[in-house]
């Protein structure tokens, strides 16, 4: 099992010039990260580069500058929103992004990308209103991801408490394992949020074993039980280290990534790197339980 983290290009303003995303990825590189996770989740601003005509040589400009640098894809996240909300439903423009971002995490030879499952809170059985919406909407993009040598790694959800929000599908292991399984493809699999996890789990070994070889991708952040705020690893109550050895007890072959793209982008660059390589660091450790080398090359 290999590091990697996030990193999100959609935050940077684009002006036709690619400076600011290469410097962006020489800087991931050069603090020690040579896998890294691309998330389009801010790829609907007004300035995204997926929003131009030009966004395919985009993704190439950005492919070819990773391949320079050594930088690998495993993982990427795709755009998403609640696709069954009464009156809303599927958006033309924003389903455009979502296929945008998968044809460039194609570009950038990605394994997968992950989606967020959505929930209709307005049916009366939710769970199954929302189980056959959910298969409606995935069904072409791993169609899609079949043709592409991509596949989509739906994410497990929380009830988020005490933040307002209501019962959430695939916020259960046995929910989201039933999705991906009525999907029936091997471009369809699973990506366990364990920041999601810990607001719904006390104990979430036994989700890992339930869900076995059908995960394909993490997110790793940490908190305290209460809110998803996508703090580093040990900044939270999550029990790291049994959790690791059952990642490796079920076969995941995938990267451990970071999802703690919350570090303020407003801290001077010297802050925001040493808080990047805390992270390295207790992935490192992390890692180290299961035979790795402490440091790595």
């Amino acid at each position: 099992m290999k590091l990697s983290t996030t990193v999100n290009l959609f935050i940077l303003p684009h002006d036709q010039d690619m400076e600011p995303y290469y410097k962006e990825l020489e800087n991931y590189r050069g603090l020690g990260f040579p896998i890294l996770d691309c998330i389009f989740c801010n790829a609907d601003g007004p300035d995204s580069p997926l929003r131009r005509n030009d966004w395919q040589q985009w993704g190439e400009k950005i492919a070819a500058c990773s391949q320079r640098l050594g930088i690998e894809y495993v993982q990427c996240h795709m755009p998403y929103y609640n696709f069954t909300t009464s009156g809303e439903g599927i958006v033309s423009e924003k389903e455009e992004l979502v296929r945008r971002s998968i044809m460039v995490s194609s570009m950038l030879d990605a394994k997968w990308i992950v989606g967020h499952p959505a929930t209709d809170f307005s049916a009366g059985n939710v769970p199954l209103a929302s189980k056959e919406e959910n298969l409606r909407y995935f069904a072409p993009y791993v169609a899609l991801g079949e043709k592409l040598g991509i596949g989509i790694a739906i994410e497990n959800m929380a009830d988020f408490p005490g933040q307002g929000y209501p019962r959430s599908y695939c916020a259960t292991a046995e929910e989201l394992c039933d999705l991906v399984d009525s999907l029936d493809s091997p471009c369809a699999g699973i990506c366990w949020d364990f920041g999601h996890a810990n607001l719904m789990y006390k104990n979430q070994n036994p989700c890992l074993k339930t869900i076995g070889r059908r995960l394909k991708a993490v997110h790793i952040h940490d908190n305290r039980g209460k809110e998803d705020s996508h703090l580093p690893v040990f900044f939270g109550n999550i029990q790291w280290e049994p959790l690791v050895k059952t990642l490796q007890e079920i076969g995941y072959e995938g990267v451990f990534s970071f999802e703690i793209k919350r570090i303020p982008v407003t801290l001077p660059q010297y802050v925001r790197n040493a808080q990047w390589l805390y992270a390295k660091t207790t992935g490192e450790y992390l890692l180290s339980q299961l035979g790795n080398p402490l440091k790595e090359e």
